[in-house]
């Protein structure tokens, strides 16, 4: 197989359902998306870091900061759709969907994906997961967790587990994050597969790939650090990142 280059793309869009306007919500003087941005970029492993977007007020707002967009159609449901035609700009074997909302993701979390393509560059899909800390978490609906398969593949995605009894130990579920990676013809199938019940109904990219009986991978991240989805999140991040040392350290590098 020819040499291995993964790219990084970054949906963002204004019209996010739950909370309109949120890529450009400012955290700590900066807006989220140049958080998400940034943080990627300290990954050195890909051979591009673009943000994916249809409108002008991210375009305007990354390109000052010195980043580079690609213009996608506003037409775009999920964000894997609009990662896809992102990817017809770049030069790349496989790419990384690092969804625009996840504000803190982590540098050496990120080089685990692109690791994890490294070692099976043929496999099609994969998703970062993290560990489901406590119960209160499975009726958490802004968090899509999924069930792994004895194989560390993913079955299945849903937001609301709590009709589950489970005590301490969540394995097999796990938290789903929003890090998602494709081989380059995944990702330009994935664009063709017809939109799937469980995919519309809870609106989760990944349903679209189990549904259609392909295979995607899990790989463990250290920590599920919440997204913003909601406007309730930005005072849980904010909590976050004065408290945890790491974050601490990720966020004085970025406003430096």
């Amino acid at each position: 197989m020819s040499e291995v280059k993964v790219a990084a793309v970054i949906p963002a869009r204004m019209a996010s359902s739950r909370y309109p306007g949120k890529p450009l919500v400012e955290i700590k003087g900066l807006p989220m998306i140049e958080h998400v941005r940034r943080r990627t970029l300290m990954c050195e492993e890909f051979s591009d870091v673009v943000v994916a977007t249809c409108d002008l007020e991210i375009q305007k707002t990354v390109e000052a900061f010195g980043g580079n967009v690609i213009m996608t159609s506003n037409d775009h449901i999920m964000a894997s759709d609009r990662v896809a035609e992102a990817v017809e700009h770049l030069d790349c074997t496989h790419v990384i969907n690092v969804q625009g909302d996840e504000i803190l993701i982590l540098p050496e979390d990120l080089s685990k994906i692109v690791s994890a393509i490294n070692f099976s560059p043929e496999n099609m899909y994969w998703n970062a997961t993290a560990p489901i800390k406590n119960a209160a978490e499975l009726s958490d609906t802004s968090i899509v967790k999924c069930v792994l398969a004895a194989n560390n593949k993913i079955m299945y995605c849903a937001r609301n587990f709590s009709s589950l009894s489970l005590d301490n130990d969540f394995e097999p579920l796990r938290k789903i994050l929003g890090i998602l990676g494709y081989s380059l013809e995944s990702i330009m199938n994935y664009k063709d597969l017809p939109r799937t019940p469980l995919e519309v109904s809870q609106s989760i990219d990944q349903s679209r790939i189990i549904e259609n009986n392909l295979e995607l991978c899990s790989v463990s991240f250290s920590a599920g650090y919440p997204r913003i989805n909601e406007p309730r999140e930005v005072e849980i991040v904010n909590t976050i990142l004065k408290t945890d040392n790491r974050q601490q350290k990720v966020l004085t590098q970025i406003l430096n």
